[in-house]
């Protein structure tokens, strides 16, 4: 598999607080979530499914109210599907933010304002990114795989007899910012792995539930 596959299985969950604690960040309106759902991802064919995304959105707002002391929620438009959206970006680049670079984080005027506007004086936003692969992907890959041990064998005369590809994959990156000052009080983030399912209630329930483990 490629080395982004290997970065799924060594990462770990991390969270951290920079100023309140858990009981003081209150109230909180959830910024419903930016979804980011593929059909595979890395070195094959990737798209963009947003059908699969948006399920995935309702989701993730649906479970998060159900574990987190949400006062209100509200809507940003993200416009996921375009690459060069402003927002977009900056939400999607929740992957690559570090607990200790997310104390300086800039949040967007826009995503401010709309928690201002909803009473609540902290905000909590949401990236959630995966892939559910569909059938012929999945194949496919299967497919290579099969051939490469093959080759191993004939070449080496051994097998190995692990199972490489996966049909899912999913990872949430999250962090609660004060509306008033900008700053953030709280980052937590579930890096991408194998056994998450993102467009799975249970799976990402579990998620979840172990990225807001300080709150519960």
């Amino acid at each position: 598999m490629c080395l982004i596959g290997m970065v799924f299985f060594t990462s770990c969950g991390t969270s951290k607080f920079f100023s309140q604690k858990a009981s003081d960040i209150q109230p909180i309106a959830l910024v419903e979530s930016y979804s980011y759902i593929t059909d595979a991802v890395a070195d094959f064919s990737t798209d963009y499914l947003p059908n699969a995304s948006r399920f995935n959105q309702l989701l993730v707002t649906d479970i998060v109210n159900s574990l987190m002391p949400i006062k209100k929620t509200v809507t940003v438009d993200f416009d996921a599907a375009n690459k060069d959206s402003k927002l977009g970006s900056w939400m999607y680049n929740l992957v690559d933010l570090s607990a200790s670079s997310a104390q300086y984080l800039i949040v967007p005027d826009e995503i401010r304002k709309a928690v201002r506007e909803s009473d609540c004086r902290y905000g909590l936003v949401i990236t959630d990114v995966g892939y559910s692969k569909n059938a012929d992907q999945l194949a496919l890959e299967e497919g290579i795989e099969i051939g490469m041990k093959i080759a191993d064998f004939i070449i080496y005369n051994s097998i190995d007899f692990s199972k490489e590809t996966e049909a899912y994959v999913n990872g949430v990156f999250a962090l609660i910012f004060d509306s008033q000052t900008g700053e953030t009080v709280w980052y937590g983030s579930r890096p991408r792995r194998y056994e998450y399912n993102p467009l799975d209630r249970q799976s990402l329930t579990k998620q979840l539930t172990k990225l807001f483990k300080d709150f519960r």
